[in-house]
């Protein structure tokens, strides 16, 4: 058994306890709580062995050829009960404990009301942040102060993509939606930081070829996510190419703007180091050899290693992974995980901008954390 079979079963056994714990407590509280839902068991265990059931069959399903364009809907069902289970999760416990303070301490029975809270604050949550998903996405514009900036950068655009997720779920239409509005940014380089396709290159290639009418002065530059990995990187890399991308794997290109000189580097993401024959990343060798008079700016997907980037003399990174968390409560708990999970941040003299995505992962849910598409225009500091 190789290293990654074996990585891939431990996942798998550690998801399917986890989902099946989680779905035990939802339904026995819920059943306790709610003294209709008691009256029949079968409904509710019913209903949580579909959601596990569902979240495994759907995605080895995908997998094959012949079913592989015909199962959308198991998509839409399944993912649209991952965001409700994996927000129900949060706010039954804190009703629950809400129902337990006022029996403790004023003698108040509310099971019922605290089960009936939990139930539809996940149900507006959760139709909220599937309007939010499913909107065209908005743009935000970012300044980044860069101390010494050369007069020829002045004003330079960069339009950030990231975490579009390109698979069942996303529609042709948000496609062109993100490359009208990016066009229409006028950008100088687009900047596609990672997790663009969820899905093999024969089912989502389509849509992908739609972001080949994407425009900028210098081009589009691509790092790798680690979805890319998960999705047959050697033919999308291929397909990437054939778009006339940039396709930065532990290299830069070194550009010429009004007079000055911009160096683009980019790094693959660390999942690479896993596949056979992968390339994971090396700052070192995607930084050598940039001109001294050049502005160094590097793509990597996660929010990572921006100490050794400031060190090496990288000014800017442009990021993405972590949604931000994709929507409340989970939006809470990234912060805790990542030391620039979201925005513009600082590390030295380098700055870094984390995207919370341009699009959505699996669960069609954006709850207070909407998706952008990021225009970045460097200025003096």
């Amino acid at each position: 058994m190789g290293p990654m079979l074996l990585r891939t079963l431990l996942f798998l056994a550690v998801l399917a306890l986890v989902l099946g714990g989680a779905s035990v407590y939802l339904a026995t509280r819920s059943m306790a709580l709610c003294p209709a839902l008691a009256r029949h068991p079968g409904l509710v265990w019913g209903f949580f062995g579909a959601f596990v059931g569902l979240t495994f069959a759907t995605p080895v399903l995908h997998r094959v050829p012949a079913l592989s364009h015909r199962i959308d809907p198991l998509f839409w069902l399944s993912y649209g009960l991952f965001s409700f289970v994996s927000t129900f999760i949060l706010y039954l416990p804190a009703a629950d404990l809400v129902q337990t303070l006022l029996r403790r301490l004023a003698g108040v029975q509310a099971g019922g009301w605290a089960f009936a809270l939990a139930l539809g604050g996940a149900l507006v949550s959760v139709g909220l942040g599937l309007v939010t998903a499913l909107r065209p996405v908005a743009t935000r514009t970012v300044e980044v102060p860069i101390a010494g900036l050369a007069p020829g950068l002045e004003g330079l655009r960069i339009v950030q993509i990231s975490d579009l997720h390109l698979g069942p779920l996303v529609r042709g239409s948000q496609v062109e939606h993100v490359v009208a509005a990016s066009n229409a940014l006028r950008p100088d380089l687009v900047a596609v930081t990672g997790d663009l396709v969820d899905g093999e290159a024969d089912g989502v290639r389509a849509k992908v070829e739609r972001l080949g009418a994407l425009q900028a002065t210098h081009g589009v530059f691509f790092v790798t996510g680690n979805h890319e990995y998960y999705s047959g990187v050697g033919r999308w890399l291929g397909v990437f190419r054939g778009l006339g991308w940039n396709v930065l794997q532990n290299r830069h290109v070194v550009l010429e703007h009004r007079g000055a000189r911009l160096a683009v580097a980019g790094m693959p993401d660390p999942t690479g180091r896993s596949q056979p024959g992968g390339q994971g990343p090396d700052l070192a060798q995607a930084l050598a050899g940039i001109p001294g008079d050049a502005l160094p700016i590097l793509l990597f997907h996660p929010p990572t290693g921006a100490a050794a980037a400031a060190a090496a003399g990288v000014r800017l990174q442009l990021s993405g992974h972590t949604h931000a968390g994709q929507y409340f409560p989970w939006s809470l708990v990234v912060p805790m995980l990542y030391d620039h999970p979201r925005g513009l941040g600082r590390s030295g003299r380098l700055w870094i901008y984390t995207s919370v995505g341009t699009g959505f992962w699996g669960p069609p849910n954006r709850f207070l954390v909407p998706p952008e598409l990021t225009l970045l225009v460097l200025v003096p500091a």
